[in-house]
């Protein structure tokens, strides 16, 4: 989470970051929403744009963990157009309960 916060810094838009979770960690569910969070707040729900990131400044934990969820998100939405901008939904849906 280090290297996001790094990225959320250096951002021309101002990025609210939260050290509370980790999405290395924990559940599976938990991991995987935070990913995904990661994804739609950071990323603009753009795969490609985490992995240069990763590549870039990851750490070794998220090349490890985060590049294979990434690479699955990129197989999705290449057989499903539609997937992200469900994901992109859900993650809204999810964040909008807890406001």
């Amino acid at each position: 989470m280090k290297s996001l916060a790094r990225l959320a810094a250096a951002d021309a838009e101002v990025v609210e970051v939260h050290e509370w979770i980790t999405p290395h960690g924990g559940s599976r569910l938990v991991s995987n929403f935070a990913r995904a969070h990661i994804l739609i707040s950071l990323f603009d729900g753009d795969p490609d744009k985490w992995l240069e990131f990763i590549q870039r400044d990851g750490t070794d934990e998220e090349r490890a963990n985060d590049i294979p969820f990434v690479m699955e998100l990129r197989r999705r939405a290449a057989n499903d157009p539609a997937f992200i901008e469900r994901l992109r939904d859900a993650v809204h849906a999810v964040s909008s309960l807890l406001d």
